[in-house]
């Protein structure tokens, strides 16, 4: 039998953006050291050169003669991973087409269908690629170039499992870094952003029911060993590398051993970033993470840039979201509790988001994103309203609420769940040439779209409360920014923005896009752009209008509430 030649595709959430291939080059090193058949490999390039693919014959090309084809699927790559797979389908029949990642479709069984029927074999979400890979490969070899799926681990129709430790004493990164460094100079050379991953932990002990975390929910934490992590940093930075995504779910959680890595990474001037942190209900143990973290890195820079539009994805500021993010996704304790997750309580979000902010003034970092899901199962318009004083307090004037993605592999997605609760789902999608209004560059990318499932009601709160909700998550920034300090003496934010609604909503320009609002959340129509109201972005669309209308709302808001502050009945 002829050497087995094996590719790995995983486009990217932009095509601005280095592809993460860090799991096939993970499998890579796993099997080279642990496989039977490691000298039978050709283990293909994977395609990195997102900006610049036109057509799918171009991705083909760089990838021909693969007999195996592994795919990486996620939210904002599936449409375009599927296409792709057809592609390859179509030109080479005999190619084996294999599918992992957290985006599978067990919940979705119209979505998991179609999986089965274009994908030979597919990898159970969030389970361990090496071990998975390393049976495939195993069986390609035994069974004539036929593999089972019964004797290949977490393959999801048949029953085998095998564990996997990261308590390996070898460096992916230093295994591959003749390709790495060839990555990170293509995108230092086309200004594209230089993507690369660090995991130093894999799995996660919670078992938050809207979550998909790639290394496993509700399972234990596996630890990489501190030394060997220390070699990946060195190894990245040495490559050409300035920063790395720090994948792990939940950093502090071994805190005498992470904020070491964390250290040690700063002291060599290399950047862990989008952290996420522990995910204790201590209050004392969060503001000790967040005082570790500024004892390590002291002030920050006094000039502070950061391109615009993705022009230049190298010339972001060097320490952009390094500051570890502030997960709170809801006020309302009774949320956290239907969802899972383990927290802190509603007061203390407050105090936290508090104390962060304080300490990012006081060192001179701009404060890092404020994570909200907007309405989730148990929340009701008055906790959302309430979470005005998180962001007033925040002032996180780029942080929005995310949009409740009912992802097909996660727990909240199941007909079970969504029967418990009464929640009613619609439809919608994030077309990919539109991340957070910055264009993608290519035109492969175009009319291309993420299609998901987001809430519409449930026992909490109403569809219309919904739309009040979703256009006010797109309208508070702007109005407690531009407005709310001329009135902050007499309503709180939360007054101010329930009042500042019910005015805008009687001005004639509102019905235009309560309209398209309504059928965005109509499950009657056709799927829309949950970022777009009249082909633009959402926030565009809304802060203009509320430009527009800004004397008018100051005046009727001064009118209405004028009587009650001469009396001093309106609280601050």
């Amino acid at each position: 039998m002829h050497k087995l030649n094996i590719a790995f595709i995983n486009p990217p959430h932009a095509d601005w953006s280095l592809a993460n291939n860090m799991t096939y080059l993970q499998c890579q090193s796993h099997y080279q050291r642990f496989g039977k058949y490691r000298d039978q490999i050709n283990w293909l390039p994977a395609p990195y050169k997102w900006n610049r693919y036109e057509a799918m014959e171009e991705i083909f090309q760089e990838i021909v003669g693969a007999d195996i084809v592994l795919c990486s699927s996620y939210t904002w790559n599936a449409m375009l991973l599927d296409e792709i797979a057809h592609y390859i389908r179509e030109q080479a029949p005999q190619t084996i087409l294999v599918i992992g990642g957290p985006h599978i479709g067990t919940n979705e069984p119209k979505l998991l269908a179609q999986r089965k029927e274009l994908y030979d074999f597919i990898c159970r979400p969030t389970k361990p690629g090496e071990v998975f890979v390393e049976d495939l490969i195993d069986q390609w070899f035994e069974q004539e170039g036929k593999p089972s799926s019964e004797n290949i681990s977490w393959e999801l129709s048949g029953p085998k499992t095998k564990n996997f430790d990261l308590a390996q004493d070898y460096s992916v990164y230093f295994d591959h870094r003749d390709y790495l460094r060839e990555t990170v100079e293509y995108a230092r050379a086309e200004k594209m952003e230089p993507f690369v991953v660090l995991e130093t932990t894999r799995g996660c002990p919670y078992k938050c029911v809207y979550c998909e975390w790639g290394g496993g929910t509700n399972t234990k934490i596996i630890k990489k060993p501190v030394e060997l992590v220390k070699q990946d940093i060195l190894t990245l930075k040495e490559i050409g590398f300035r920063d790395a995504y720090l994948t792990d779910a939940n950093f502090g959680a071994f805190m005498e051993r992470d904020f070491e890595i964390f250290k040690f990474s700063w002291e060599h001037n290399f950047n862990l970033t989008d952290i996420s942190t522990v995910k204790t209900p201590n209050l004392d143990k969060r503001k000790q993470l967040v005082d570790y973290w500024f004892q390590i890195v002291g002030k920050g820079p006094e000039i502070h840039s950061k391109s615009e539009r993705g022009a230049d994805m190298w010339g972001e500021t060097e320490y952009v979201s390094i500051v570890p993010t502030v997960s709170i996704q809801s006020v309302s304790d009774k949320a956290m509790k239907i969802s899972e997750r383990v927290d802190l309580k509603a007061q203390q979000k407050i105090l936290l988001s508090e104390y962060i902010n304080e300490r990012c003034i006081k060192q001179g970092y701009p404060v890092p994103a404020l994570e909200l899901i907007l309405a989730m199962p148990g929340s009701t318009l008055d906790d959302f309203y309430e979470e005005m004083n998180l962001i007033w307090n925040f002032r996180a004037w780029t942080s929005f609420r995310h949009d409740y993605m009912f992802l097909p592999d996660s727990r909240l997605n199941s007909p079970e769940y969504m029967a418990q609760y009464g929640i009613e789902t619609v439809e919608v999608f994030s077309d990919i040439v539109d991340e957070d209004g910055v264009d993608n560059w290519n035109s492969l990318y175009r009319n291309k779209k993420s299609y998901f499932k987001t809430i519409r009601s449930c026992f909490s709160f109403s569809a219309e409360e919904m739309i009040e909700m979703w256009f006010m998550n797109n309208a508070a920034n702007y109005l407690l920014r531009y407005i709310y300090p001329g009135f902050i003496n007499y309503l709180s934010p939360p007054e101010f923005a329930r009042s500042s609604y019910q005015i805008l909503k009687t001005m004639e320009d509102f019905e235009a896009i309560y309209a398209e609002i309504y059928d965005i959340f109509n499950p009657e129509t056709p799927a829309r752009s949950i970022r777009k109201l009249k082909d633009d972005f959402r926030v565009i669309i809304i802060e203009t209008f509320l430009k527009e209308n800004e004397s008018v709302l100051k005046a009727e808001l001064m009118r209405i509430h004028f009587p009650r502050i001469s009396t001093g009945e309106v609280h601050a």
